[in-house]
């Protein structure tokens, strides 16, 4: 009994050891654990209300950008323009980023009036139509009440569409705290988008005088985002023609893929694919065309930036060169097939031709030529009597095979089978 209650004294003195152990742990991870940061906060206050939108709006950084923008005067010497060089590639990296706090935005607005108007965010995926169509229905039940001022920015068909929708919806009218929480959020969202406008006019003037090629070819919009997302011109040169196909795809962080606005958005895609060259064709050649804009920009993209450094004078005439021949091939790949021409068969040759004598030729007629077995099955004497009618006119018989006396002999004669 005293060496069993030892052994169980024992193994409870162990475990004691290792909860003791297990808190030591737990305490010093505790202590050591970093606290969160400024950026994990706001992430989270930004999806409850709101909060790093305005932050970011506001910020000193954007806010000096802009001042930037707005006295900035047309470059003419050269260190003017490499500080609108800057200038151009700090705009597209805010640029960026007003794109993303834009998406948040757009879902923070969509999750409020859904609660309203569930129906609506199907209906109207762009941000800009959303956050219209919202100030104009606001807590209105009846939609037909506002068509005059859905005919603004909406179609016919959308309008429709909105006024069956609402007439069906399963949504309730929004209380005054719910309404001002929902057009605090619609001012943002406009707010964003008020900014990008600006932003992107001064990119879009300046870019024909830095890129004159790359603009030409796929726009000075498109041209300034990618320069922007590659950190410039020197680098953005440097970039494969595999690489400018991506440059610029999403990434599904879990902010924005709760909103669920990139469920449309394709893979291995970048914002190359907005390019007007693309969307023009068809979905099935999208794909091959996007392959063929991305040879020819990485193409384009150094002859700019060998231009600019080497201090040269500046022109589209490749981009346009380029431009004007992938419009002639996508032209050329939606042609439909030519129906296929009927040939005549060719007349005839009826000369006897000369045939190869020699001894490989007599050993090849020899190969195929008839035996006398055969001869003889396919020689049918007249006069005689052939065994049946209904076999004889149906060519069933076998010749001279069988007979004897003058039209043939028995083919066992010869071995003295059958004789006498």
């Amino acid at each position: 009994m005293e060496g069993t209650s030892t052994l169980a004294d024992a193994l409870l003195d162990d475990l004691d050891d290792l909860s003791d152990v297990e808190n030591e742990q737990s305490s010093e991870d505790a202590a050591y654990r970093s606290p969160p940061d400024e950026a994990t906060e706001k992430a989270t206050v930004f999806l409850d209300t709101n909060g790093v939108e305005e932050n970011f709006v506001h910020s000193k950084t954007l806010q000096n950008h802009l001042l930037a923008i707005r006295s900035s005067p047309s470059a003419t010497t050269k260190e003017e323009r490499e500080r609108e060089h800057e200038m151009i590639v700090q705009s597209n990296k805010l640029l960026s980023r007003l794109s993303d706090e834009l998406v948040v935005a757009h879902g923070n607005l969509r999750s409020a009036y859904a609660p309203k108007f569930p129906e609506l965010e199907d209906i109207l995926p762009n941000p800009i139509q959303y956050t219209k169509a919202v100030r104009v229905i606001g807590n209105e039940t009846d939609i037909a009440k506002v068509n005059d001022a859905l005919n603004d920015f909406l179609n016919s068909n959308q309008i429709i569409t909105l006024s069956i929708a609402g007439s069906t919806t399963s949504g309730r009218p929004l209380n005054e705290t719910e309404l001002d929480t929902l057009f605090s959020i619609a001012d943002s969202v406009e707010e964003i988008l008020s900014i990008q406008e600006e932003i992107t006019k001064f990119v879009e003037g300046r870019m024909e005088g830095l890129a004159p090629s790359i603009s030409a070819l796929i726009g000075p919009s498109l041209a300034a985002r990618m320069i922007g997302l590659a950190g410039g011109l020197k680098p953005f040169s440097k970039i494969p023609a595999c690489n400018l196909q991506v440059l610029g795809q999403h990434v599904r962080t879990s902010a924005i893929q709760s909103t669920r606005v990139l469920s449309n958005i394709k893979h291995h895609q970048g914002i190359l694919a907005e390019c007007d060259l693309v969307k023009r064709c068809p979905i099935a050649l999208q794909k091959k065309a996007l392959k063929a804009v991305a040879a020819k920009l990485a193409l384009v993209a150094r002859c700019d930036f060998v231009n600019v450094d080497a201090g040269r004078s500046r022109n589209a005439s490749a981009g346009h060169s380029f431009r004007h021949e992938l419009e002639q091939k996508f032209e050329k790949w939606q042609e439909p097939d030519k129906a296929q021409t009927l040939k005549a068969l060719p007349k005839p040759d009826l000369t006897t031709k000369k045939r190869r004598g020699g001894k490989r030729m007599r050993r090849l007629k020899e190969r195929y030529e008839e035996t006398a077995l055969m001869k003889q099955a396919n020689t049918r004497a007249f006069s005689a009597q052939a065994g049946e009618y209904g076999d004889d006119a149906m060519g069933l018989t076998m010749g001279l095979l069988g007979t004897s006396g003058e039209y043939g002999v028995h083919p066992g004669a010869r071995n003295g089978v059958g004789e006498s």
